[in-house]
């Protein structure tokens, strides 16, 4: 995967419809909120003109009610809540596009592996070859309240779980070879029996016989993503991932997890082009200092000032709304590992943020700094995206995070900042043919 050395493109367009997005100027604007499809087409047009590799849902199934002990402030704020089904938008987007490719988000803590391959299977038919999966280990407490467990399964454990997912996944995907099909109507023959097989796993999680009863899919295997920032996190990937997403925030931490990840390939044998990272990141295209200045202003006028916490209690599974006004992000870290969240992410603030920053003081931004950002003119913004895709390999590219607005953030960034992308030969002009899978690695 990402053979070349070309910046790849993607959008992470999770909760365009929550997180406070939902009112402010230039979001949702001639679109009724969420109740149709017409608003993910449109970006899915846009992404298309903007020659993007691909557009990403991630998910999780929870209401959250760690900050305040209740849902109450996330319903209220429309802090990443609602969190409907986005699997319908797929098939919705792919009939208006032929070259961008759709990343949807499974978990392998709460559903079956049977299930999975049957339906990315189904995804990679419809979207014509250009599915992606998100396998995710979840760590978030409601939604294991939602699945019927009374508490997180151990972060470890939960790796345990993920690999074994994955391998009966893989197998079920393999389980029908890619010639199987013969379809002579005149022998009445519709496949070959030899080529197909059962897999008969046995395993801790999982009894699955096989095979999985659909015909190959044009990728047979969806492009498979994992971000897993820990140790097991970093197996898991090496183990089976194609792509990875990842939030550090600074170009040497950025260096020093591609390293982290090219010492977890190399232990299972694969080489570092094997994996290509999306760094996250948030750009801004505006005129001048001053321009963006003012409208990162306008944002946090408009956000609530807990916005910060509640977001950080999602995160984290830990009450922030609890933080006195002197403590340090730094004093939550024992309470973050014991409630089993995401420590990896965790870990990354408090190794890029001033340290003697408060907890609330640090809150205020957290919605601009969670992740890297690049902001004003597009040659500043191309600026610094060539520095940081060549300063970690040229080994993959971005996956924008969300902005100011839905979706003028997008509309800006393919409008201003890819042009100059393209003229400098950094991000390609066409598609390199109908898979996602052929478009990541060309």
């Amino acid at each position: 995967m990402a053979q070349d050395q070309s910046i790849h493109l993607a959008a992470d367009i999770s909760f365009l419809h929550t997180d406070y997005l939902w009112r402010m100027p230039g979001s949702w604007v001639g679109y009724p909120y969420y109740s149709s499809g017409e608003f993910y087409e449109d970006i899915a047009r846009i992404a298309e003109r903007g020659v993007m590799d691909m557009l990403f849902f991630g998910d999780t199934g929870g209401t959250p009610e760690d900050y305040g002990g209740s849902y109450h402030a996330v319903v209220e704020r429309g802090a990443k809540w609602p969190r409907h089904d986005m699997t319908p938008m797929i098939p919705l987007m792919a009939r208006v596009t032929q070259g961008v490719g759709f990343a949807w988000t499974l978990s392998t803590t709460y559903h079956h592996p049977f299930h999975c391959a049957r339906v990315f299977n189904a995804l990679d038919h419809v979207t014509k070859g250009r599915i992606a999966w998100n396998a995710v280990t979840s760590a978030y407490k409601n939604e294991a309240a939602n699945y019927g467990y009374d508490e997180l399964m151990e972060h470890d454990e939960r790796y345990v779980r993920a690999d074994e997912f994955c391998a009966v996944a893989c197998k079920l995907w393999d389980s029908i070879e890619p010639d199987a099909v013969v379809l002579d109507r005149e022998k009445g023959i519709f496949l070959d029996p030899e080529k197909v097989h059962s897999i008969d796993h046995r395993g801790k999680y999982f009894n699955v016989r096989g095979p999985l009863p659909a015909l190959p899919s044009p990728q047979r295997r969806p492009v498979i993503i994992q971000a897993g920032l820990s140790g097991p996190g970093l197996k898991l990937c090496a183990d089976f991932a194609d792509l990875q997403f990842s939030t550090r925030r600074t170009l040497p931490s950025m260096q020093s997890h591609r390293a982290s990840l090219d010492t977890a390939l190399a232990a299972v044998g694969r080489k570092p082009r094997d994996i290509g990272i999306l760094w996250s990141i948030r750009i801004e295209v505006a005129d001048s200092d001053a321009e963006y200045a003012e409208r990162e202003r306008r944002y946090l006028e408009a956000v609530p000032p807990d916005a910060g916490l509640i977001e950080m209690s999602w995160q984290f599974n830990v009450d922030f709304s609890k933080a006195r006004p002197e403590m340090r992000l730094a004093d939550f870290a024992d309470e973050v590992a014991s409630e089993r969240g995401n420590l990896g992410t965790f870990h990354e603030l408090l190794n890029t943020i001033d340290p003697n920053q408060t907890v609330r003081e640090f809150s205020k931004r957290y919605l601009l700094e969670r992740v890297l950002a690049a902001t004003g003119t597009p040659k500043k913004i191309v600026d610094k995206l060539e520095e940081l895709h060549f300063g970690t390999g040229a080994n993959g590219g971005f996956i924008l995070a969300r902005g100011f607005s839905a979706s003028d953030n997008l509309k800006n960034f393919v409008d201003f900042v890819v042009p100059e992308l393209q003229r400098r030969g950094l991000s390609k002009t066409r598609y390199a043919g109908p898979t996602l899978r052929e478009n990541l690695n060309g």
